[in-house]
């Protein structure tokens, strides 16, 4: 099975699981930490969970790099592979990712639920975010920050003036609402 029968399959069950919360949007290929990785799908609601594809044509060697990444920008991740990376994966990816496997019928088995991520870097999670909406985030919560920031000063007077959950939540928000993914 390739990626695209993977991810066709993925859509659907995501899609079925998420149909009764408000406001859930699916992505493919969000950029993480600009552009360092990109997860597959990303469902974003009341968390931004990522989900990674390994299919039987692929190979793991991206995947270490991979988790780094993922760990430090994600509030949960699931990896979806076929049977052949089964074993490989429960031993690479922490004990908090989901894990689930995509037979040759297309069946879904979900080997390991997904936990929060405990190694959330707040700072690499903003890095989602476009000036525009840091700038907007920042005005809604009456945060003075000078015009001429760039994103990554912007994203320090965010830390230092906005509580981590409010942020999750505003991130969260920003995505859902935004309309042109790829500018």
């Amino acid at each position: 099975m390739r990626d695209q029968d993977i991810r066709t399959i993925l859509h659907f069950y995501l899609s079925e699981l998420n149909k009764n919360i408000k406001d859930t949007i699916i992505v493919d290929e969000l950029n993480v930490k600009n552009g360092l990785a990109r997860v597959d799908i990303a469902v974003i609601n009341g968390s931004i969970h990522g989900y990674e594809i390994k299919s039987e044509v692929d190979t793991l060697n991206r995947l270490t790099n991979q988790i780094e990444h993922y760990n430090s920008s994600l509030e949960k991740i699931t990896i979806a592979v076929n049977s052949n990376h089964k074993q490989k994966v429960l031993g690479i990816v922490p004990k908090w990712w989901g894990i689930i496997e995509v037979d040759e019928n297309s069946e879904i088995a979900e080997l390991r639920e997904s936990e929060v991520n405990p190694l959330l870097s707040i700072s690499d999670l903003l890095l989602f975010l476009w000036k525009d909406e840091m700038i907007n985030i920042l005005e809604k919560n009456e945060v003075k920050y000078k015009k001429s920031s760039n994103r990554s000063a912007l994203i320090d007077t965010m830390i230092q003036n906005i509580e981590k959950e409010k942020l999750l939540n505003e991130v969260r928000q920003a995505l859902k609402s935004r309309k042109n993914w790829r500018s």
